[in-house]
């Protein structure tokens, strides 16, 4: 199984495009974990050969989106959020709780802006970075048939 995930976009189509052309291609879900804006109707309106997961985050203002989305693929359950909700601009601990809480294996989330890939209890957290400010990333996730998750962490070519 793999993901494209992307966070905070902030506006920025033209990352998210160029995030999708150039690593979404063969991705099964493609997750946007808030701060996007108009690119979240883009994702879902363009990318019907995979799934799109979405929800919303802080700069979000007006949207409908939820401001959490669970998925179970693969045998791991996954968190989506953006991340606001949890101070993790103040550490992690509060997230790793809220996913524990629910059970949760993995965590995508962003707010930060920097590229995290952070085992803090029993959950995975992983933060894309942002693809639409600053060094544009995105991540790439595997889950393979073993259940082992690969994480990579990849610039967003102008």
């Amino acid at each position: 199984m793999k993901f494209l995930v992307m966070s905070d976009s902030h506006g920025n189509i033209r990352g998210v495009r160029r995030a999708v052309e150039k690593f979404g291609k063969k991705a099964d879900v493609i997750v946007h974990c808030g701060d996007s804006r108009s690119e979240a109707e883009w994702l879902l309106e363009n990318c019907p050969e995979s799934s799109v997961v979405c929800v919303r985050g802080n700069c979000d203002w007006g949207s409908t989106l939820d401001n959490t989305e669970f998925l179970n693929i693969a045998g791991k359950k996954i968190m989506v959020t953006h991340g606001h909700l949890y101070s993790v601009k103040y550490g992690l601990e509060n997230l790793s709780y809220a996913a524990e809480e629910k059970q949760a294996d993995i965590v995508f989330f962003g707010h930060t802006h920097v590229p995290t890939d952070e085992m803090l209890g029993n959950v995975r957290l992983i933060n894309p970075g942002s693809c639409g400010v600053y060094e544009r990333s995105c991540a790439v996730v595997e889950i393979d048939e073993k259940g082992n998750v690969l994480v990579n962490f990849l610039k967003i070519p102008e």
